[in-house]
């Protein structure tokens, strides 16, 4: 199994799913003509999401990962390629914030052919973490780097709710 070629897969079906994905949202949205509506309603959607974020509502969706069983069953390409593709459409796995929500009703308000920009950008987003672990060798360095991880979840929602203050800012610029 090749671990790079693995992380190519992964990296390309993430960003090609968010694009696909968020390519519907946007047709959707504009045949509902929602881009209409508000200039100020992105800014609001964010602005709820960061409040529920911020209040520790826990967002709705499944509360599970990838499935694990890919892992000997299928080519490491394959692997890749759909595990990405799930991380990519945002819904598949774990939705850890009102964010992806935000998102997905941001790409309906954008319409095309802004909206799969925007799910490429998402995609490619839920990849970086994965991008940083193509040099681990060994299933103790894996275990090592997960360890760093999984203690690093206070810093990544302290980083998620600054995020959301530089949307609102930047979204409530450009449309004052």
């Amino acid at each position: 199994m090749s671990w790079r070629r693995t992380v190519i897969a992964f990296f390309f079906g993430a960003v090609g799913a968010g694009a696909i994905f968020f390519a519907l949202l946007g047709v959707v949205g504009g045949a509902l003509s929602l881009g209409r509506w508000n200039p100020w309603l992105p800014f609001g959607v964010i602005a709820v999401a960061g409040a529920l974020d911020w209040a520790g509502v826990r967002a709705p969706g499944p509360r599970r990962q990838v499935n694990e069983d890919w892992l000997g069953r299928y080519r490491d390409w394959v692997i890749g390629l759909g595990f990405g593709s799930q991380l990519g459409l945002g819904f598949a796995t774990i939705i850890p914030s009102f964010g992806t929500w935000a998102m997905y009703a941001i790409a309906m308000t954008a319409g095309m052919p802004l909206a799969p920009l925007l799910g490429a950008a998402f995609g490619l987003g839920r990849s970086l973490l994965l991008l940083s672990t193509r040099g681990i060798g060994s299933t103790s360095a894996l275990a090592r780097v997960m360890q760093q991880f999984n203690g690093a979840e206070g810093k990544a929602r302290r980083l998620a709710l600054a995020g959301y203050g530089l949307v609102l800012i930047t979204v409530g610029v450009n449309v004052a």
